[in-house]
């Protein structure tokens, strides 16, 4: 899992004798058990985690609450991809059935709230107000910037402003959670955490376009291949 090791340093992370995120299965209802390994042990490439060891593990040691953060975060993502799923119709995630494709959408929506339910009860679970505060409000954010990337779905008279404000919410926020809160949970200072904050925004703009780029460049290669059978080269 993300943070079993400490950011492949070699430094074993004290107590992970269980994958952090699976752990959370043990913590929803055993009738829910089913949904809840399905979603929390996907073969997912985990950014938002890998954010926090980066960022902790270059502020002093990795500890127990940076791996909370991380799982709480991850944990928040993944309820968007669930709800994600359900809206996009999708029967495919990250090489295997959804959740809406596999139980119904239904079931996948009312999962989904658990995820987000589950991750600000961890959040809750720190001695300060601090994190649970951060956390639901990152959420608000993402939640409000799906509501606005639902309403303009292909809608293509959105101004370049528009669309990163919809990007930073949806996408960037998230990751800028990641570095502000591993930052604020090794002690950095309001000032040091804002940096972090915004190094976490660049991040996600970054991979996204990268994302985009890689998409576009695939289906080229595609439509290129699928000329060349129709129309292919005399020799």
């Amino acid at each position: 899992m993300f943070l079993e090791r400490n950011c492949g340093t070699g430094r074993a992370v004290p107590g992970r004798g269980q994958p952090a995120a699976r752990r959370q299965v043990n913590e929803f209802d055993p009738a829910l058990a089913p949904y809840a390994e399905y979603a929390l042990t996907g073969n997912g490439k985990h950014l938002r985690p890998t954010l926090v060891a980066l960022v902790a593990n270059s502020l002093g040691p990795v500890n127990e609450s940076h791996v909370t953060v991380a799982v709480i975060i991850e944990m928040v993502h993944l309820a968007t991809l669930v709800h994600d799923d359900i809206m996009d119709e999708a029967e495919i995630r990250r090489g295997q059935l959804t959740l809406a494709a596999n139980w119904g959408n239904e079931i996948a929506v009312l999962f989904g709230d658990c995820l987000f339910a589950q991750a600000l009860k961890l959040a809750a679970s720190f001695p300060t107000p601090e994190i649970c505060r951060a956390v639901a409000a990152s959420t608000n954010t993402v939640c409000s910037g799906e509501i606005l990337q639902t309403r303009h779905r292909r809608s293509f008279e959105r101004s370049r402003r528009e669309y990163f404000r919809v990007l930073e919410m949806k996408t960037a926020e998230l990751f800028a959670l990641s570095c502000e809160m591993a930052a604020c949970l090794s002690g950095a200072g309001v000032g040091e955490r804002l940096g972090w904050r915004s190094l976490g925004c660049r991040s996600a703009r970054r991979i996204r376009f990268t994302t985009i780029a890689w998409m576009c460049l695939v289906r080229r290669r595609r439509r290129e291949n699928r000329s060349a059978q129709i129309w292919p080269r005399a020799s």
